[in-house]
């Protein structure tokens, strides 16, 4: 299995071209766009459908020999509390997850398969098809938090905390942490843990040691960031080294 790994506004996707991953669970919300010819076992049910979206903490299975793109999404942000809600509005039995024909992923999927069109574009048609307005978070406007985010692309962001970057836009911790909240659509938080796993992947692309990529993201040791990867991935990061490739887009 091949696995194609993006980062995108606070979203990681995945595409592979076929999928065997055992029953495992995550923090995020997950949508995977399937072929017609595909199938995902979700609560022990075989489902067909080209587009599901599962809850957060969800036992899942996902088997298909056909290719599949998967979108990682946090639920404390913004989007995935509109993807957390409209789970809820279905009818199914554990309001778990849900399925949605209507989805808008041509564009992803000539993105993949045909190398074609604009990924932006892309993710911008689908997720404005599966909800009735766009939804990510909007680019910040305050000086203050896009002063923030670039100190945090230019540093160790695992060693900063609220109280640190507090200081130097000049705010309370409490203000700041309403104020990021606010203009990322994400608590602080969730952030720096997007952040921490943007910068692990290409390491992991290069075959990198386990120890060494997790030192160099912040992580105490090997074992530390394999808890972490197996909570908020479902799989442990040995089964991803030398089987991806990592874009920024």
């Amino acid at each position: 299995m091949k696995t194609q790994f993006l980062a995108y506004q606070g979203i990681y996707i995945a595409f592979n071209d076929k999928l065997m991953a055992n029953e495992h669970s995550h923090q995020f919300i997950q949508i995977n766009l399937l072929s017609p010819q595909a199938s995902i076992t979700v609560d022990q049910k075989t489902l067909s459908t080209t587009c599901l979206i599962i809850a957060s903490k969800v036992n899942h299975t996902l088997k298909s020999d056909q290719p599949v793109i998967t979108i990682l999404i946090d639920n404390f942000s913004v989007l995935g509390k509109k993807l957390t809600h409209l789970i809820n509005c279905q009818k199914n039995e554990n309001n778990v997850y849900t399925c949605f024909e209507q989805a808008k992923s041509q564009y992803l999927w000539q993105y993949f398969i045909d190398k074609t069109g604009s990924f932006d574009y892309a993710m911008t048609e689908f997720l404005n098809s599966i909800l009735c307005h766009h939804t990510q978070a909007k680019p910040p406007t305050d000086p203050r938090i896009a002063k923030i985010l670039n100190h945090l692309e230019q540093c160790d962001s695992a060693q900063l905390n609220l109280s640190q970057l507090a200081k130097i836009v000049n705010l309370s911790q409490s203000r700041l942490s309403h104020l990021f909240s606010e203009q990322i659509g994400m608590p602080f938080k969730s952030y720096q843990r997007y952040l921490r796993f943007k910068r692990l992947i290409p390491l992991l692309a290069n075959d990198f040691d386990l120890t060494k990529a997790a030192h160099q993201v912040g992580f105490s040791d090997a074992a530390h960031l394999s808890r972490e990867c197996k909570k908020l991935f479902g799989i442990q990061p040995k089964l991803l080294k030398g089987t991806l490739t990592f874009e920024q887009v």
